[in-house]
């Protein structure tokens, strides 16, 4: 069986994979529903995940913490056998796409060319996208500005969301010219949390559905693989139907 599945994928022509947490935990970084991962070992708690949590002061505080531990993980990991091999079906020619539930880049540490996609049918060489976010940037809950998580480390070290500076400098602004002052924006991960809508939901969509049934040549997906989750997200599940079909 597992044979017909390894030929199935090295004879592909338009793969689409779709991977979580699974596969990176030979690289350190824990799952969320085995018998160590996060969930299930009390590290944490699916509340904690929800995109209510940063209205909350203690929650917000313990997440800003375990998201600081989980950028040095992500941070010192390398790229699994996984990984490597997608790089390897890449170079073969015979990736579509890789749709990946994880946050830690490792993807993109192999050599994919990865990113969100910003218009309705991303370029064919963007070959992973992140469904949930990556633990790169923080932008600001009230205005635009988004910097390197990397720089902000020791201050989610301690429990805390650091202030916007584009906010605090308008904030500035605004004192000198004697108008009422308003709180600055925090900076949040840009990870996709429950119950959050997807910063580019709409053109990821419209990529799937491009992926699925094909473009102008009539070229679909003709093999999945799902690797690595449990399929407890009813957006992933969506997904997973929606390629299964077209695959069928």
């Amino acid at each position: 069986a597992i044979s017909a599945v390894i030929s199935s994928v090295l004879e592909a022509q338009n793969l689409i994979i779709i991977c979580g947490a699974g596969v990176s935990v030979s690289a350190g970084i824990p799952d969320f529903r085995s018998s160590q991962g996060l969930f299930t070992t009390g590290a944490l708690s699916k509340d904690l995940l929800d995109a209510s949590v940063w209205k909350t002061s203690m929650k917000a505080s313990y997440l800003c913490k375990t998201l600081a531990q989980m950028h040095q993980e992500c941070s010192q990991a390398s790229p699994t056998p996984f990984h490597l091999a997608l790089k390897m079906l890449d170079e073969k020619g015979g990736l579509r796409r890789v749709y990946t539930q994880n946050i830690d880049m490792l993807e993109s540490k192999s050599g994919l060319s990865f990113g969100v996609p910003q218009t309705p049918s991303p370029e064919e060489t963007l070959r992973c996208i992140p469904l949930h976010g990556t633990l790169e940037m923080l932008a600001c809950i009230k205005c635009c500005y988004q910097s390197p998580l990397h720089l902000h480390v020791s201050t989610l070290a301690t429990g805390c969301l650091p202030l916007c500076p584009a906010c605090e400098q308008i904030e500035h602004e605004r004192k000198i010219n004697c108008k009422r002052p308003r709180a600055p924006g925090t900076l949040i991960p840009t990870v996709v949390l429950y119950g959050q809508t997807h910063p580019a939901g709409d053109h990821l969509a419209q990529c799937i559905a491009h992926d699925a049934n094909g473009d102008h040549r009539k070229v679909k997906a003709d093999v999945l693989l799902v690797a690595g989750t449990s399929l407890k997200i009813p957006g992933i599940i969506a997904a997973v139907h929606k390629f299964a079909q077209a695959v069928q």
